[in-house]
């Protein structure tokens, strides 16, 4: 439930709560490089502070840096632009290289994907948590769901959809009445009393919340289904191996991250 905080923020999930937002050409412009916080394509290649997280973009890394001390005209960088923070879609190196020598500004060809009112001046972990919050409430009218996990609303909506399309006991009866695809609304309130609230009774009646004081229900109940398999090979019994040995005391797996 720790998030990686110091890497590049993805850019497909702002896309996501974005809706079906069109991209506008802004043209060249100056950029301050601390509203660079994600990227289009390379999350798992640079950290927040555009430090290369791969052995092999040392050289390319050292290249740039070298032209850029010469003085050497570089390409402009090309930059998405959601509310008040940017993501990368060309020029990472370039990026890292003015970052590491202290630049506050770097020229870049912007294109902006319009997201509506949004609270400015918060960080970007706070911005999409509060977009992501409210296409939540606005698709599904659910107002006693808390989350505090970063794309945990999304998660929501991507098993709401689940329990719409598949086939399982706790839509059996839904489904029963419309064959094809259950209509978004019920499926709402089917997965709301037949999946959400019976796992959140279980889990409020537990004591485990009291373990975790700044998470909610809902974020352990993500967080177990993410874990649902680790979970299993833990506590299950499987035929073709001796009994585990008894443990005085029982591991709780959740104390590794949360």
């Amino acid at each position: 439930m720790r998030h990686h905080r110091h890497r590049l923020l993805p850019l497909s999930p702002w896309r996501e709560i974005a809706g079906s937002g069109e991209e506008v050409y802004k043209g060249i412009q100056t950029v301050p490089i601390d509203k660079i916080v994600g990227t289009e394509n390379r999350f798992d290649d640079f950290d927040r502070e555009f430090l290369p997280l791969k052995r092999q973009d040392r050289h390319r890394w050292a290249r740039i840096h070298h032209l850029y001390q010469s003085g050497e005209s570089l390409p402009v960088v090309s930059l998405i632009k959601m509310g008040e923070f940017y993501f990368v879609r060309d020029g990472h190196h370039r990026i890292s290289v003015a970052r590491a020598e202290k630049a506050e500004y770097i020229d870049a060809e912007v294109i902006e994907i319009p997201v509506g009112n949004i609270p400015q001046g918060s960080s970007p972990e706070a911005v999409f948590h509060h977009l992501e919050e409210r296409i939540f409430r606005e698709k599904t009218g659910l107002k006693n769901i808390h989350v505090t996990i970063l794309g945990g609303y999304l998660e929501l909506l991507r098993l709401i959809q689940c329990f719409r399309c598949s086939s399982c006991a706790a839509n059996e009866e839904t489904r029963a009445q419309h064959p094809e695809c259950i209509p978004w609304e019920e499926a709402v309130r089917g997965w709301y009393e037949n999946c959400y609230q019976r796992a959140i009774t279980v889990i409020e009646q537990s004591t485990m919340m009291k373990k975790l004081k700044n998470r909610t229900a809902t974020d352990f109940y993500l967080w177990m289904l993410y874990n649902l398999d680790l979970l299993r090979r833990q506590i299950c019994f499987i035929p073709s191996l001796p009994f585990p040995p008894l443990r005085k005391k029982p591991t709780f797996l959740y104390r590794e991250r949360e």
